[in-house]
Formats: structure tokens, C-alpha cells, sequence
């Protein structure tokens, strides 16, 4: 066979092989697309009268591993109307909690993520309406603890009703903070006493009003640690 012939049939496959080579590299080379991140935002009710808040849960998931897991630490921006008049970061468990008094009429709440150089933006709206006669659940008492021998006293402010008389508080214990569960359901009331302690553990406590249209938001986070 003439030289002539094998030589550039050889060139060519020697710039083929590069070329082949280099598109595998780029092909390699291209970032990953940024993960789908959801949101999932309910409010407690969609009709309060004025002067009360709406409240709302927020849960914010991205995918790993091709599973959905908790988006711990991502803000967000609450708005109602188009503006601005919230801004809330997710807890480690990826959920929040939204509280917003707004005027009288209909409004839409809109919870935003706008994303970051790892997670995709995403967003989710409500609507609801503040209206003269409707009824909704109480708002958050504020709640102190004050530490005595072998008991905690526990006291709170008295929220806005919702439009709804309060009906009574269900006061939540735990002995880590976040780890509350219930410990009491009391009638209308400011105080609890909380002598079913042992001297020297810290005690987490929570407190919620509840009336006829359910469980209201829920207190501050206080601890007492009884002598």
C-alpha cells in the first residue's frame, strides 16, 4: 500500500481522537443544574377579623440524593400586596412560621426564596381577607417563668381573641429547648404554677390561647430551673 495514502488517513484519525477527546472534557465540564427547591405555605385561616393576625406555616424542601429534605437557613421574603413586609429564615428542620396584621379587604400573602448560587428561586401565594365580624384564632401570648424552690411559675399576657372568647391555654413543657409537648390544658387564666419539677433541671415551656375556632399561635420560649 502507498505511504502516501496511510499517512493522512492517520492525521485524521489522530485529529478525531483529539476531538473527541476535548468534547468528552467539556461535556464534563458543565455545572450541575442548581436544585429544584419547594415551598410549602398554608395559612391558619384565610378570613380574620381586623386587628388580628393572619398566621401561617412555611416549609421549604430541596432535593438530595434525589430525595426531598429540609432547606435549613433559607430566607425568604414574606410580602403582601407586592411589597416587602417580611423576612424570615427556615429553622433546621426547614419550617417557619409567619404572623402578618394587615388592613381590611383582600389581600394575597406571597412567600418568596429568590435562590442562591446553589438552590433554585421558588415561591408560593395565599389569599385571604381581613373582615368586619369574622373570627379567627387567638394571637401568641407573651410568656415569663420565674424559678422558685421545686417549682416554676409560669404567667402570660392575654392575646387578642380572634373575635372569639378564649376558652383556655394549653401550656407545653420540655426539658430541651424546641422539645415541648403538651403538659396542661387550664381554663381562662395568666398563671400556672408548675410544681411537678425536679430541683436543678432546665425546663423549656410554651404556652397557646385556644378558642372556638381552635388552637391560637404559640408564646415566646421561656426556662426556669428550680432550686
Amino acid at each position: 500500500m502507498n505511504d502516501k495514502n496511510i499517512r493522512p488517513r492517520g492525521i485524521i484519525a489522530l485529529m478525531l481522537g483529539v476531538v473527541l477527546s476535548v468534547g468528552f472534557l467539556s461535556t464534563n465540564a458543565i455545572a450541575k443544574p442548581a436544585p429544584v427547591t419547594k415551598i410549602t405555605f398554608k395559612l391558619s385561616d384565610h378570613n380574620v377579623p381586623p386587628g388580628a393576625a393572619v398566621t401561617g406555616s412555611i416549609l421549604v424542601r430541596t432535593r438530595s440524593n434525589h430525595e426531598w429534605v429540609p432547606f435549613a437557613g433559607a430566607p425568604l421574603s414574606v410580602r403582601v400586596d407586592g411589597a416587602e413586609v417580611l423576612d424570615l429564615v427556615t429553622g433546621a428542620d426547614g419550617r417557619v412560621t409567619v404572623s402578618y396584621v394587615a388592613p381590611e379587604g383582600g389581600h394575597v400573602m406571597r412567600v418568596v426564596f429568590l435562590g442562591d448560587d446553589t438552590h433554585k428561586r421558588a415561591r408560593r401565594s395565599q389569599g385571604f381577607a381581613v373582615v368586619a365580624g369574622a373570627t379567627a384564632v387567638p394571637a401568641a401570648p407573651v410568656l415569663t417563668a420565674t424559678a422558685g424552690l421545686a417549682v416554676v411559675n409560669l404567667s402570660w399576657t392575654v392575646p387578642f381573641d380572634g373575635g372569639s372568647g378564649i376558652t383556655g391555654y394549653a401550656i407545653y413543657r420540655g426539658t430541651s429547648s424546641g422539645g415541648e409537648t403538651l403538659l396542661a390544658s387550664v381554663a381562662p387564666g395568666t398563671t400556672y404554677p408548675d410544681a411537678s419539677v425536679t430541683s436543678g433541671i432546665t425546663y423549656y415551656y410554651r404556652v397557646l390561647a385556644t378558642n372556638a375556632d381552635g388552637d391560637g399561635a404559640t408564646s415566646n420560649e421561656v426556662s426556669g430551673t428550680p432550686a
